[in-house]
């Protein structure tokens, strides 16, 4: 990886993800752009008919101006550390998140964004759309980083999947591979599922899976997890509580298991409960701008 984009709206827990993401680019050896979407004048608007004049836009544009410069400095002074130092720049817009975000993607191609999540009040609601937002628009792979994450070695890393892709899922796990060999972690690619017995067919699939991801990365520290639960929410808040998981992986699709976790019942109690990083991969069938990040 060469570039990750850190977004922060200069909250506590923005800012906190920004410093983690700025301890991960160092072991990755990859430079960050710091990146703060101007976006509240545009959501009041949508509440009510808002006039925001001009200089309302011009203050707010300069003081994210001076926030993004003194969590830069923040970074550069405090990093005393040996080794690689990534540059850091800087970059800002009033929009949509989702659309600056695109933005500056379009000029630095980031191998990934990195941004916080909030868990209550207000605050909690307005990211809470902004990640779904990102998550339905971003090409890269985004890390959600939950407020009182701490940053360390990944350990465990589970990739969550009902392996209805396998071919998809053999690309996204040898994408890990390489995160995963930093960090010297285990690979356990978890399946959650109702209680019943899985088929021969499930079993031969993630055998060959498994095979294949072996021949090809000689990766030995890939393991096969089955969990038995109804909801899935649950079953990998258990899963990951019990297994001292370090990162959840999870590939966004359509109608795929991903969105019955968005749309069920239990999403706000997930959210609220997770305390590590997510890690949501786009779907590579319609991401080829992507392909970056294998690099």
């Amino acid at each position: 990886m060469k570039t990750l984009l850190l977004l922060t709206d200069f909250s506590t827990a923005g800012n906190h993800s920004a410093e983690y993401g700025y301890n991960l680019a160092k072991v990755l050896n990859a430079n960050v752009i710091l990146c703060n979407a101007v976006t509240i004048p545009a959501q009041l608007s949508e509440v009510g008919d808002i006039d925001w004049p001009l200089i309302g836009y011009d203050g707010v544009i300069d003081d994210s101006d001076e926030e993004l410069k003194k969590l830069k400095k923040h970074f550069e002074h405090t990093d005393r550390s040996s080794g690689f130092h990534p540059q850091i720049s800087t970059f800002n817009q009033t929009g949509r998140l989702a659309d600056v975000v695109e933005n500056v993607m379009q000029g630095c191609n980031a191998d990934m964004v990195v941004m916080g999540t909030h868990r209550k009040g207000i605050a909690h609601f307005l990211l809470d759309n902004n990640c779904r937002n990102m998550i339905n628009a971003t090409s890269c792979p985004l890390l959600l980083i939950p407020p009182h994450a701490v940053f360390r070695d990944f350990g465990k890393i589970a990739f969550a999947t009902n392996f209805e892709y396998p071919q998809q899922d053999f690309e996204d796990i040898y994408k890990l591979i390489r995160i995963a060999n930093i960090f010297r972690s285990d690979i356990l690619v978890t399946h959650i599922h109702a209680a019943h017995p899985q088929s021969v067919d499930h079993q031969h699939i993630v055998d060959e899976l498994l095979t294949g991801i072996f021949n090809k990365a000689n990766y030995p520290n890939i393991f096969y997890k089955s969990v038995e639960n109804e909801d899935i929410g649950t079953g990998l808040n258990l899963f990951c509580e019990d297994q001292q998981i370090g990162l959840l992986v999870m590939v966004h699709r359509p109608h795929d298991f991903f969105d019955i976790i968005l749309k069920g019942s239990h999403t706000q109690q997930m959210a609220a409960n997770i305390t590590i990083p997510l890690l949501v991969l786009p779907d590579g069938n319609k991401s080829p701008a992507c392909k970056a990040s294998t690099t």
